[in-house]
């Protein structure tokens, strides 16, 4: 029988005990055990072992801070990862925007040579790092990650990049309407969506709820502004995103689907159209009570 992936964790693992207990017993450098405890607590945390992950971490940074007072440099990569690494794992959610936030003034200085953050891994950090900033209610800090992003993306025609500088597209406008800049926000949302429609069309969009939402988020806006036009053709073309989500099996949660229709009653309401108003609360009903096979039967075909 092969080794399962928790055996071959274990085993690596082990290795990196063996390391730092190495580095400890002979007195190695403090660069040496940065990147041991890096990459013990990286290991201890996909093994979701929090709390000993969170320590190796503490320490990363104790000697990072050590070594820049002594006036010495520290790898970006290194200074990055253990500053991001932290900040996911604390309880504290101003005290990951502060790591984060740290992190965020080496993000110029990572390329390919970096220690622990090769492209695609520089990728994901941004963005995840960049969404939690701003769901945290810290969408300034958002725009360092974002211009690394850009760095990194633009220009790039491979799927992976497009579809990830999509995403990327759509945290900038979402960090900009949460700054109150709604008209730079409206800019970044509609050239996500260009992106988004493109992959589609291509069969190359990985994440169909990334447009569905980029539409949603765009619609909410021009609704603020009263710009009714667009924002009646976002949610239709959002409800439409969902329907075929829907009919082949690939939507786990209506709810959103319920509420854009709910939305759209309301806003017809308000302009005094009944009759558009009374199709879309059949629908949100018959999707409510009866369920999606009866909403798709009785809509989607028939639409």
């Amino acid at each position: 029988m092969s080794p399962s992936f928790d055996d071959h964790l274990e085993a690596i693992l082990q290795d990196c005990n063996d390391r730092v207990n190495q580095l400890e017993e002979s007195g190695g450098s403090d660069e040496e055990m940065l990147d041991a405890l890096i990459n013990r607590g990286s290991v201890l945390s996909m093994m979701e072992y929090y709390t000993a992950a969170l320590s190796d971490f503490d320490d990363a940074v104790d000697i990072i801070v050590r070594t820049e007072k002594a006036g010495k440099a520290v790898d970006p990569g290194c200074f990055v990862r253990s500053f991001v690494s932290r900040g996911e794992l604390v309880a504290d959610k101003d005290q990951t925007a502060e790591d984060y936030v740290v992190a965020s003034t080496r993000l110029r200085e990572l390329n390919d040579n970096s220690k622990f953050c090769d492209r695609k891994k520089t990728v994901w950090i941004c963005l995840d790092c960049g969404r939690d900033l701003i769901y945290s209610g810290h969408p300034e800090g958002a725009v360092p990650f974002a211009d690394k992003l850009y760095e990194m993306l633009t220009g790039k025609d491979d799927s992976w990049s497009r579809n990830r500088y999509m995403e990327t597209l759509s945290m900038s406008a979402k960090s900009m309407e949460d700054m109150g800049m709604d008209g730079e926000a409206l800019e970044y949302y509609t050239e996500a969506i260009r992106v988004g429609h493109s992959l589609l069309e291509k069969s190359s969009l990985e994440d169909m709820e990334g447009l569905i939402f980029a539409l949603v988020l765009r619609g909410n806006l021009e609704k603020k502004k009263g710009l009714m036009e667009p924002y009646f053709a976002d949610r239709k073309t959002a409800i439409s995103l969902f329907e075929e989500l829907l009919f082949h099996n690939r939507l786990d949660d209506t709810s959103m689907l319920v509420t854009l229709h709910q939305d759209m009653a309301s806003t017809y309401l308000s302009l005094n159209k009944v009759k558009e108003a009374e199709e879309h609360l059949m629908k949100e009903v018959a999707l409510s009570m009866d369920g999606a096979e009866e909403y798709i039967r009785e809509f989607i075909k028939k639409d």
